[in-house]
């Protein structure tokens, strides 16, 4: 008995440890809103007769730990007038500026693709844990079209076309052990900003500053100055020893005059190369000037190539903006097509409910609205719509839809999950995950141990007591 009880605890405790490294994600992965498109004049005459919205989630591609739909919206849109009108248009979206897939954008009218301009908001993604749940406010429509612009950023601690001194210190080790390359300098913060490139630690020492590298091969470090320049000394260390000097290395040193427009803009561009080849120079400079300004007044004047380019994994509010001709007295079908996430939920449940919430009062806009058809095919593995803010018809092949001859009250909302119903018991096993976390089914393991341990010792005190 003794022999199977240690077995029976081996067991489970492996068995727990093994689901815990399967399953070491985060119980909770926060998700933002899609949108309807808007008018970036609020007085257009236009009206839309129609709107087609699809989610669709057939093709099971997984981005993060949500699942993606590609979302498709197509409008039949009617010109009333007996005018041609040029109506701009504005689609709003949450994404990282070093995860844009163009070619998961499509626009559309009467089967045309049309171009579009992306114009850059602010960061949105604002959480720090896996566990905890942020709410960020639906878009603020007004405060996205007052963004839209092509004016450049006016910084506070420098102007775009300010001149600064740009440092390329050309470094060649002649050791195969490398050695940790340093710039000693002093500043006054007051009267000069500095940005560094290729060096990865920073020290302050009774208000001289270090910064420096270890170097294996020959590299390029950049040291942009704008203000008062600087005096620098150069030395070399031992790798791990800040004080033991080596000479075993050779250096070059080339300056030149650059703007500040120019060179972030240059700083940027070698770094992402073609990532960005969409987006005008003036919105890259705005939100990158927008970063440098923040970290020199923050820090003292000093800012590196780590917290300028830590700028492209924020999720932001990006808005496409393009423009649709309308001729007298005519109808254009106008489609957009994207991908979006939805906010992965696994802390109320024992499997993962994906919610997605797509905002429709941007229609209210439009001079007349009617008709609203929604249509959601829904993924594999979380076939079901378990919770809707519109009531929705089940159809064949995991597919739902709804028809609607006004907007509804509310925007759309609705959560898939891998059952029909969320029971009692996915909601105790979502609790448990949401008190321990990874640790879950290490604690359920020894729940079950202490269930099965005193089973067995009731059984065996049972026996015992049982007349021979």
């Amino acid at each position: 008995m003794k022999r199977l009880l240690k077995n029976i605890v081996v067991t489970l405790l492996i068995s727990s440890f093994t689901i815990v490294f399967a399953n070491s994600g985060p119980v909770y992965w926060q998700g933002y809103p899609s949108s309807d498109i808007m008018t970036v004049d609020k007085n257009s005459p236009i009206e839309i007769n129609n709107e087609k919205l699809t989610f669709d989630f057939s093709d099971e591609d997984r981005d993060s730990f949500s699942v993606t739909a590609k979302v498709t919206a197509e409008y039949e849109m009617i010109n009333p007038t007996n005018e041609t009108q040029r109506v701009q248009m504005a689609f709003p979206f949450v994404e990282r500026l070093d995860n844009l897939n163009y070619d998961d954008i499509k626009i559309t009218a009467d089967g045309k693709e049309l171009p579009y301009e992306f114009h850059i908001g602010k960061a949105v993604d604002n959480y720090e844990s896996s566990f905890e749940e942020t709410k960020e406010k639906n878009f603020d429509f007004d405060e996205i079209i007052n963004t839209i612009s092509h004016d450049i950023y006016k910084a506070n601690s420098f102007n775009a076309d300010e001149i600064g001194k740009l440092y390329y210190i050309k470094i060649k080790p002649s050791t195969d052990a490398g050695i940790e390359f340093a710039v000693d300098f002093s500043y006054d913060q007051e009267k000069t900003n500095i940005l560094i490139k290729n060096f990865n630690s920073f020290n302050i020492n009774d208000e001289k500053i270090r910064i420096a590298s270890d170097c294996f091969e020959p590299q390029i470090a950049e040291i942009y100055v704008l203000g008062e320049d600087i005096d620098f000394n150069i030395n070399g260390y031992t790798i791990g020893s800040s004080k033991e000097e080596t000479n075993l290395f050779t250096y070059e040193i080339f300056e030149k005059e650059v703007d500040v427009k120019t060179y972030l803009l240059d700083y940027i561009k070698s770094y992402y190369r073609d990532n960005f080849e969409h987006i005008s120079d003036i919105q890259l400079y705005n939100i990158y000037a927008n970063a440098l300004d923040r970290y020199f007044i923050n820090n003292l004047g000093f800012c590196s190539e780590h917290d300028i380019f830590s700028e492209s994994g924020h999720e932001r509010i990006i808005t496409l903006v393009y423009t649709v001709e309308f001729l007298p007295a005519s109808e254009h079908k106008v489609s957009v097509s994207y991908l979006t996430r939805g906010t992965m939920d696994k802390r109320n449940t024992a499997k993962p409910q994906y919610l997605y919430d797509y905002i429709l009062n941007p229609a209210e806009n439009w001079n007349k609205f009617n008709n609203l058809n929604i249509k959601i095919i829904t993924p594999p593995e979380a076939p079901y719509i378990v919770d809707s803010s519109i009531e929705l018809n089940k159809e064949e092949g995991n597919i739902y839809t709804a028809a609607l001859e006004n907007l509804p009250e509310d925007d759309l909302s609705f959560t898939l999950y891998s059952r029909e119903k969320v029971t009692m018991l996915d909601k105790i096993e979502g609790r448990v995950n949401r008190s321990f976390g990874y640790f879950a089914p290490i604690v359920i393991g020894i729940i079950v141990i202490l269930v099965m341990i005193l089973g067995i010792a009731i059984v065996s005190k049972l026996k015992r007591k049982r007349p021979k």
